[in-house]
């Protein structure tokens, strides 16, 4: 099987209702606080365990390979909506910085 095949396989039947909740949550983990190394991990483990509910709901997790879909799907999902919190976060600082005049050095 090859990788795009892979994939759109992984993602034909993705919920849009689980992306925008495992970005929320990872927005919210952010808002709490959690950041650096255990923002990652919180984002992982959240993709994770909305991926894993999202099969489940659809009653596709039937065999292993379902499973590790499920999980990589998960995971994914983490990975990317950690992604996005970082770069929305780096873009607002930006934002803010030039709008103000301000050193972006003051940051970080």
């Amino acid at each position: 099987m090859e990788w795009v095949e892979f994939f759109q396989g992984l993602f034909e039947s993705a919920s849009i209702v689980s992306i925008v909740a495992v970005m929320a949550l990872v927005w919210l983990w952010g808002q709490f606080g959690v950041s650096g190394k255990w923002q990652l991990l919180s984002s992982f483990m959240t993709g994770v365990v909305v991926g894993i509910l999202d099969r489940f709901a659809e009653g596709a997790l039937v065999d292993f390979r379902s499973w590790f879909y499920a999980v990589l799907y998960g995971a994914i999902l983490g990975a990317l909506a950690s992604g996005f919190y970082e770069a929305i976060k780096k873009a607002v600082v930006k934002g803010s910085t030039d709008a103000l005049g301000l050193d972006e050095d003051i940051y970080g």
